[in-house]
């Protein structure tokens, strides 16, 4: 596989890509995806590979052009043979996600092969998932699963941190540790992971994995996770509550999760 760098390409191609971006980001002037289309195409067709890229994904997406997948599958290609790694990318989520010709597990896997080999988190990510739940062709594998999401979790992609966390919390691909899940699902909840709220939840609720008993801390991370949308931790939420309240009263519980 071929990298095309920009010192290679000619100055008016450069030019044109950096139009089409400031077009489409509004950078100076007034955001236009339909005007930065003009540019884009003329790098594109330049053998600018972010460009190609970029075009790729506003025909998959039908953002400023009509929506049309092969067109965008051949732009993505383009740049993807000459190391654009995002078109890595957005090539295996287009065959992982199409529908007749264009479903292709073994094509989506590949690319993201590619791309993971050259450290796109999201396609490490991806691949940990897929190994973990044997998707898209793959067979269980929770060892090559936690390899793909070390790698991811070590960038501090949060679902990968809360991901590699569940793998130590139930022994999945690595020996069970409940104080590296905790330590995992913490950093994870830092970055706003509502799933890691919720288990670091658990843990401060039963005193697990090296935490001593915290209701009130069990209660925050629960509230915190419920207000990104988690059920269960909205669940477990009022469920504390209630416990609570039955302790004032005199009246032993257990908290529904």
């Amino acid at each position: 596989m071929s990298e095309t760098t920009t010192t290679e390409l000619a100055p008016e191609v450069i030019e044109a890509h950096e139009l089409s971006l400031k077009l489409a980001r509004g950078e100076g002037c007034e955001k236009d995806l339909t005007a930065a289309l003009a540019p884009m195409l003329k790098a594109a067709k330049g053998g600018h590979p972010q460009a190609q890229c970029n075009l790729g994904f506003l025909y998959a997406t039908g953002e400023g052009v009509d929506k049309d997948i092969d067109e965008a599958i051949s732009w993505l290609t383009l740049a993807a043979q000459q190391g654009e790694v995002q078109a890595m990318f957005n090539l295996a989520q287009i065959y992982s996600a199409g529908t007749g010709a264009d479903n292709d597990d073994e094509s989506a896997v590949s690319w993201l092969r590619q791309a993971a080999s050259v450290g796109h988190v999201e396609a490490l990510y991806n691949l940990g998932i897929h190994y973990y739940n044997g998707e898209m062709g793959l067979e269980v594998d929770y060892k090559a699963a936690t390899v793909f999401l070390e790698n991811a979790a070590n960038t501090g992609h949060p679902e990968s941190l809360f991901s590699l966390g569940l793998c130590y919390n139930l022994g999945h691909g690595v020996e069970q540790d409940q104080q590296r899940a905790v330590s995992l699902y913490e950093r994870a909840a830092d970055r706003g992971d509502p799933n890691a709220m919720f288990n670091l939840g658990l843990h401060h609720y039963y005193g697990e994995g090296g935490l001593e008993a915290d209701i009130d801390m069990a209660e925050y991370l629960f509230k915190r996770a419920a207000s990104k949308g988690h059920e269960k931790a909205a669940e477990a939420a009022a469920s504390i509550k209630e416990i609570l309240l039955g302790a004032e009263a005199g009246v032993e519980e257990e908290i529904a999760l």
